[in-house]
């Protein structure tokens, strides 16, 4: 197997993460108390990226005209600017380099992407035996302006719920038929993502908080993603702040998370920041009560 598949990992306690720099510089997956929470696409195991033609791997969504990797990666958005409908190749599946690493942390560069003239820094950081943070950083090398969005996209294995807390949000249907798989509380909105069913819809995210919950065999795992909370000037480059998306190919189902849309000179730099939390059991006692009334709904 090439080196591009070696992969690092940071551990502490009941939490280990794996990256995987050698393609897109991707958290590979969260393991929390053994269990795999991120999706990793099998049918790719082993190949090496050809940059110059990322047509003809295996894949059972063949709807999507790129390799479906798996893992959480940075993306740019908005994905209209995309060349042929598919992510700038080096920034999604080139090999990034790593420029700093730690006990707790590392940090990757990827290439600079001859479509975009972008490029991408990556720092992966354990916070505790719970707790770990990425941070998203992109730099316009090009010698135009450049309007976009960072957008990180993280693939959740099956079976798995997606809850987002507050009252009266907006949401917008993608594609796909969503019906069946989210239901709208007092409490927030909750998408069920336990079944393949192809759909992917926008959301507001009023608190910048994310609940997921998985059901492994042994145990129920519970993670919060919180963001930086959106100022009223903010705009977004898929209009909202956070998309769900749920495979009807593959046992994953997507959340993706929006910094803000930025115009970017050359030279200049935007960042993006996640933080998460990941437990099993009791929530954590900080919750407010009526993100413990939504963890309810989604149990």
């Amino acid at each position: 197997m090439s080196d591009i598949w070696k992969q690092e990992t940071l551990f502490s306690s009941d939490l280990e993460l794996a990256i995987l720099p050698g393609i897109g510089g991707r958290l590979w997956d969260v393991r929390f108390q053994r269990h795999s929470l991120l999706f990793q696409n099998q049918d790719l195991s082993g190949y090496t990226p050809d940059l110059k033609d990322l047509t003809g791997y295996p894949t059972k969504s063949p709807q999507f005209g790129f390799p479906l990797w798996g893992g959480e990666k940075t993306w740019i958005a908005p994905d209209t600017s995309w060349p042929n409908g598919a992510p700038y190749v080096a920034l999604d599946s080139g090999p990034y380099e790593t420029i700093e690493t730690g006990e707790n942390h590392i940090a990757m560069r990827s290439p600079i992407c001859p479509q975009s003239g972008l490029q991408i820094e990556r720092e992966i950081r354990l916070e505790s035996g719970s707790e770990f943070a990425i941070h998203h950083k992109v730099c316009n090398q090009g010698k135009n302006i450049r309007n976009f969005g960072i957008w990180s996209v993280m693939m959740l294995n099956h079976k798995a719920r997606i809850g987002v807390p507050g009252k009266n949000m907006k949401t917008g249907d993608v594609f796909g038929n969503p019906a069946g798989f989210y239901s709208q509380y007092d409490e927030g909105i909750i998408w069920n993502c336990d079944k393949p069913g192809e759909f992917k819809m926008g959301a507001e995210n009023p608190n910048g908080r994310t609940f997921v919950r998985f059901e492994t065999d042994q145990a129920k795992i519970w993670m919060i993603c919180q963001t930086d909370l959106a100022s009223s000037d903010d705009a977004f480059a898929h209009t909202f702040p956070l998309e769900i998306f749920n495979s009807g190919d593959y046992p994953y189902c997507e959340a993706e998370w929006h910094g803000p849309l930025k115009m970017l000179s050359p030279s200049s730099t935007i960042e993006f920041t996640q933080r998460f939390k990941v437990w099993s059991g009791d929530g954590p006692l900080a919750l407010a009560q009526s993100e413990l009334e939504l963890m309810k709904c989604m149990s």
